[in-house]
């Protein structure tokens, strides 16, 4: 990752002396152990009461989806304060205690809590997608496995495989007598003569072309990547909600040539179907269209029937509910699930954006990331904010 060098772990070996601690190392100290003492309790309540709500909406598909990819992502907001916990120990030890192999866990360990959290938001967005596009088909859950949970196990396959190079590019070093830090191969290459576990001195892998092209696959896989699939998803989710609003709410006009009985010819005739009943989802269902025109013929006989015996009454109070229900797509941009998830994906790119723009700037103007990166420690432990945001977007309140 690009913040190797941006941490407060002093794990380069160009000072005579061993670092000592500043203003801002006491600062972050305080801020990792507040965000602790209140990050964690909020989400184990939170994970308790997601984990009830679950079996409570086992039979809605929609929302149990929803739910479960709440719990997915409150998952991994306890790992990155699990990751947070790490750095805190680090911060108050000054150098590294754990040894090399904790140091390799660590860094991969810190690298799959953050992708599978960046993993886990794209994920809520292309569900909200998908229950736009079929909103009237996957309310009513069947033993298939569902797509979310499809996304859900590749999003933690994806973060391990991408967090997998960390245990290979970082190892511990002894920078002075009894004070060893641990730090990434590339900077051991440049500052000291000790040599790496796994590369030889003039491999590639040690090359600042390939540091390079490895941190910037890193940012793109990260958040750029994912932020490009939430603009697209919540774009096409845009332009399929207003071209659902320009018809008329609740019914959908379909155009099918129906033959009549004095003549074999097919005639046009327009019938009006629910949008909430799921009829003609599916091209050519004209079974499904001659079952409601019958039923709709049957239905106004019934009623002429019915008006002679109340004296010529229009009993229409019986059917009005049905013709004035609001289809699936507008109670879903009115549901506080829709809401939801735009708050939680608003503030994941808030949250997440400096520190990644920070990194991309290296490579494109030197000279501002030199100037930015003094404030590289605050971009990031914004990441770690968001844990503590997360459980009140979308736990305490209650009917997500």
């Amino acid at each position: 990752m690009f913040g190797r060098r941006m941490e407060a772990d002093n794990s380069t070996v160009v000072d005579p002396v061993a670092p000592t601690y500043l203003i801002s190392d006491y600062i972050e100290i305080a801020y990792l152990g507040l965000v602790l003492l209140f990050g964690v309790p909020a989400n184990v309540i939170i994970l308790q009461k997601l984990i009830k709500e679950m079996k409570m909406s086992n039979r809605d598909l929609v929302k149990s989806g929803f739910v479960m990819l709440k719990i997915n992502l409150n998952i991994t907001d306890l790992l990155i304060l699990t990751y947070s916990l790490g750095k805190l120990i680090w911060l108050i030890t000054y150098k590294w205690v754990g040894g090399d192999m904790a140091c390799r866990l660590y860094q991969m360990f810190s690298m799959f809590s953050l992708y599978s959290s960046s993993n886990i938001v794209m994920c809520i967005a292309l569900d909200r997608l998908r229950n736009v596009i079929y909103a009237n088909q996957i309310h009513t859950k069947t033993n298939k496995i569902s797509i979310v949970t499809v996304l859900a196990y590749s999003s933690w396959i994806a973060a391990l495989i991408c967090s997998l190079p960390q245990f290979f590019l970082f190892q511990t070093i002894e920078v002075y007598p009894n004070f060893i830090q641990c730090s990434d191969v590339w900077q051991i290459s440049r500052h000291s003569q000790q040599s790496t576990a796994f590369f030889d001195r003039d491999s590639f892998v040690l090359s600042q072309t390939f540091e390079n092209s490895y941190n910037i696959a890193h940012l793109v896989l990260v958040f750029w990547g994912p932020l490009i699939v939430l603009i697209v998803t919540y774009a096409v989710i845009a332009t399929k909600l207003m071209k659902y609003s320009l018809r008329a709410p609740g019914t959908e006009s379909v155009r099918r040539p129906m033959p009549t009985a004095a003549d074999d010819s097919p005639k046009d005739m327009i019938v009006h179907v629910n949008v909430e009943d799921g009829l003609l989802k599916k091209e050519g269902s004209l079974k499904k269209v001659v079952k409601c025109c019958t039923e709709e013929i049957i239905t106004k006989q019934s009623r002429r029937k019915s008006n002679k015996r109340n004296g010529g009454k229009d009993s229409t109070t019986t059917t009005s509910s049905t013709s004035t229900r609001m289809p699936t797509w507008r109670k879903q941009i009115r549901g506080r699930v829709f809401r939801t998830t735009m708050l939680v994906i608003l503030t994941h790119f808030l949250f997440w954006f400096p520190y990644n723009a920070l990194g991309l700037m290296k490579y494109i103007n030197q000279g501002m990331f030199e100037i930015l990166s003094a404030n590289a420690n605050i971009f990031k432990d914004l990441q770690i904010l968001i844990t503590l945001i997360n459980p009140f977007l979308y736990g305490f309140s209650s009917g997500n």
